[in-house]
């Protein structure tokens, strides 16, 4: 198993930086120990030590390029390993001329090695400690062995384990020391395997997390985008619904047209053209007071059909949603006094008395087409349904910032069943007036839309056979607000 697998090359070549400082430190204190030997006068044991000392200061100056070459490659720790093994070992087997033969097995000796041996593990390599220990044993063996012939039999036993015993003793220290550093490397990579572990679970939750949340925006963006959805169609639902609404409108519309023009509106020109043909026909036989009967009732007809094509006009264009009103101040004296005079013929034949209640100052805000129209349909109804020598009273006044008009007859009445529908389209039946004058059944409806439409409001009140209220509240004059 290669223990240093888990660290980069990086990490090796960091490594061997340490031990080049430390081999810098170690130089120097080389350089001073030949300093005291060259003062000792030993100057051939000083010059073969500097020279030892200048190539392992060449080597270790070139180390630093080849580690910028290869990156840290592991046969430059091996090399490495070996050259400081054997370049101590030739220091400490010249010294041993300097000082004594017996120099080799010392403690001083014994300590370099061990601090060899340790070295080797900055290097992150198992394999590295075991050959580093083995290469030790074997170089500490050869220069002691080497040097034993020399060394004074007198001399080892007064420096404790200095024989080949002590040797073997500290060659077994070396084993013992390699075996426990081999198991730094082991022990480093087990921490970092740990903590491997612990960052790669660190980094599962936090992917886990990272997912959740992009799950829970995901699943917001969803119920965000099915809510929008929801409103669009809810929208356009509603949109259907108003179109269907607006075409059952425009059918009812439809249907209502083709009904009045189909019997009511065509029923006038019916009698007109029925009356008309006689008269043609026959018209040298016809008695003076038959013809005046007869163009009599042409006339009414023909006012008739008029006012149920104004109304059927109106009604129709009241219908089309981009008809908006173009409200005026209106005088409502003024208006009055121009419907009551363009119906005339048709409460002056019933002998109906019009009686008007408006001062010159009442005003209201509305579209004058409208209030025209209004105005004449209130009165024509007002008419209609008031027996002959009756009354119809049109009033007005302002109240509360409204203008209030009145138009009350002393007519037939209605009962509530015709108060509930009277403005309701869908009521097609047009009663008979007094003198069984036809209408569309529009009149009223028109009315209650164009009021409608100038921000008004429209009451009624009726009693059978007593007579019947018409009550509009309109704007006032656009000065007066």
């Amino acid at each position: 198993m290669r223990y240093h697998s888990f660290l980069s090359s990086e990490d090796a070549a960091w490594g061997e930086k340490q031990v080049i400082r430390f081999r810098w430190i170690l130089i120097a204190a080389i350089l001073v120990l030949i300093g005291y030997i060259f003062l000792s006068g030993e100057t051939e044991r000083a010059l073969i030590s500097l020279s030892i000392a200048g190539v392992y200061i060449f080597y270790n100056s070139v180390l630093n390029l080849l580690l910028r070459k290869f990156n840290g490659a592991s046969w430059i720790r091996y090399a490495s390993s070996t050259f400081d093994v054997t370049f101590l070992s030739l220091h400490i087997f010249n010294y041993s001329y300097f000082f004594s033969p017996i120099a080799v097995s010392t403690a001083a000796s014994v300590f370099i090695y061990a601090l060899l041996i340790m070295l080797s593990v900055l290097r992150y390599d198992g394999k590295l400690v075991i050959f580093t220990t083995a290469y030790v044993i074997l170089c500490y063996n050869v220069v002691y062995f080497v040097r034993y012939p020399q060394i004074d039999p007198e001399l080892i036993p007064q420096v404790a384990s200095s024989g080949p015993e002590g040797v073997i003793y500290k060659s077994v220290y070396f084993i013992l020391m390699g075996f426990f550093m081999f198991s730094i490397p082991k022990m480093i990579n087990r921490l970092v395997e740990k903590q491997n572990a612990v960052n790669n679970e660190r980094r599962e939750i936090e992917i886990k997390l990272a997912l959740e949340t992009q799950r829970k925006e995901i699943a917001m963006q969803n119920l965000m985008l099915e809510q929008e959805l929801s409103k669009q169609l809810n929208e356009q639902k509603e949109v259907i619904l108003k179109q269907n609404q607006d075409l059952e409108k425009l059918v009812a519309t439809k249907d209502k047209l083709f009904s009045i023009i189909g019997h009511d509106l065509r029923s006038p020109f019916c009698i007109q053209s029925s009356l008309s043909e006689y008269l043609l026909v026959d018209f040298e036989n016809v008695e003076k007071k038959i013809l005046y009967e007869n163009i009599n009732a042409i006339h009414k007809t023909a006012n008739s059909g008029l006012d149920m094509l104004a109304n059927l006009m109106d009604w129709s264009m009241s219908q089309n949603s981009a008809f908006n009103p173009k409200p005026v101040d209106v005088n409502i004296k003024e208006f009055v006094e121009k419907v009551v005079d363009q119906q005339s013929e048709a409460w002056g034949v019933k002998d109906i008395t019009i009686n008007k209640n408006i001062s010159d100052c009442v005003c209201a805000h509305i579209d004058e087409k409208m209030f025209e129209s209004i105005l004449r349909n209130l009165l024509s109804n007002a008419i209609k349904f008031t027996p002959t020598n009756g009354e119809v009273s049109i009033k007005a006044n302002n109240e509360n910032q409204k203008c209030i008009i009145e138009v009350v007859d002393s007519g037939v009445g209605m009962s509530k069943t015709q108060l509930d529908s009277l403005f309701s389209v869908n009521n097609t039946i047009s009663s008979l007036g007094t003198n069984n004058e036809k209408g569309t059944g529009l009149g009223l409806v028109l009315c209650k839309e164009m009021v409608d439409k100038n921000n008004g409001i429209i009451q009624v009140k009726s009693i059978l056979g007593e007579g019947t209220q018409f009550e509009i509240a309109l704007p006032q004059r656009a000065s007066y607000n």
